[in-house]
């Protein structure tokens, strides 16, 4: 449990951090730019960014760079954090957001396998994540397959998880059925450590924080699956994770049922999440849900007084900001009218 002081100051930081974000005149100003380097240099100029970027020359920055400077700064800003709690180990709440970016570098490594290109692994890899992995993450650039992933991952509960899930005869993994197995187990272990580590309110609010997390991963992944990809509803039941919050289980069917975008649409405007987005017309379905969840967030870090789901909320609003900023970097960089970048942006 956190004592008054450190949960009023991470309660302080956070919002003080938050207060830093970029503003929708900021966001004007960039979808101006014509190239990265000038949005780099816009970015340097912020608040929000001057610190990571001051050592960045934004004169021949490149795009992949820039994402990965700004990635790494999200990372710093929750270890910033996280002195005030001392989270050391996997069995602290706090240290969540690393078993997620375990998580995703595992499931980057598998998909890299099924391309046939496992030795451009090392380059994205995350440097900032290495010291705080729980397995040697750098011998994942050295994994060129299956059994060479279990193996570095031999002591860990991930290797298990992967273990039910061989190749087939072509030597391809199931992405799909890897990243529900893994996020399964990553949600059930974030929820065993909410339990075990807090209690009262802040337990309670930080469980229906992470259920509606995933319950609208689930909303994202049903309209996915059955407008681009035709899929029956018995085909994509086994691509949800099995984890509910705000939906009936009647709701969740029928939305499973509905025949295409427009009957999802309309059994989605039903529910709770549907009426915060009722008058809103998004390019992306999930741009629905993107949209419910930074409202969610939002109003959680203003007016929680629980600093474990301030800290949550904190990091959803930070990544919301950090692909909000990558859009515009993609939109730059194929020359996509401003018009439609705006479209894109979780605002």
């Amino acid at each position: 449990m956190l004592n008054s002081f450190t949960n009023k100051a991470i309660l302080a930081k956070a919002r003080a951090m938050y207060g830093n974000r970029l503003t929708e005149d900021d966001y004007s100003e960039m979808l101006r730019k014509r190239s990265v380097s000038e949005l780099a240099a816009y970015l340097k100029g912020t608040a929000n960014y001057a610190d990571a970027l001051q050592n960045i020359n934004e004169t021949d920055v490149h795009r992949g760079q820039l994402e990965a400077v700004l990635r790494r700064d999200l990372f710093n800003r929750y270890t910033r954090l996280c002195r005030y709690e001392n989270a050391r180990s996997s069995e602290d709440f706090f240290f969540y957001i690393i078993l997620n970016a375990e998580v995703d570098q595992i499931l980057r490594c598998i998909l890299l396998l099924n391309a046939g290109e496992p030795e451009k692994f090392i380059i994205d890899l995350p440097g900032f994540l290495i010291s705080h992995a729980t397995f040697p993450l750098m011998e994942l650039a050295k994994v060129r397959s299956y059994k060479d992933l279990l193996e570095v991952l031999h002591a860990t509960p991930y290797a298990s998880i992967l273990k039910k899930l061989p190749p087939d005869e072509t030597g391809m993994l199931d992405y799909s059925r890897c990243e529900i197995a893994l996020r399964t187990y990553y949600y059930k272990h974030l929820e065993d450590l909410v339990k075990k580590s807090f209690s009262g309110k802040t337990r309670s609010e930080l469980l229906e924080l992470i259920r509606v997390d995933i319950e609208l991963n689930n909303l994202s992944t049903i309209i996915r699956l059955k407008v681009y990809f035709h899929k029956t509803p018995e085909e994509i039941l086994p691509y949800l994770y099995p984890f509910s919050s705000k939906l009936s289980g009647q709701k969740l069917h029928r939305l499973v049922e509905a025949q295409d975008k427009d009957e999802f649409l309309k059994v989605f405007s039903d529910t709770p999440y549907g009426s915060k987005v009722r008058d809103r017309d998004f390019l992306y379905v999930e741009d629905y849900t993107n949209r419910i969840s930074y409202l969610y967030n939002k109003q959680l870090l203003r007016f929680s007084v629980n600093a474990p789901c301030v800290l949550y909320t904190f990091m959803v609003l930070s990544r919301v900001e950090i692909g909000n900023i990558i859009s515009v970097i993609e939109g730059i960089r194929y020359d996509v009218p401003t018009a439609e970048i705006q479209k894109l942006l979780i605002l």
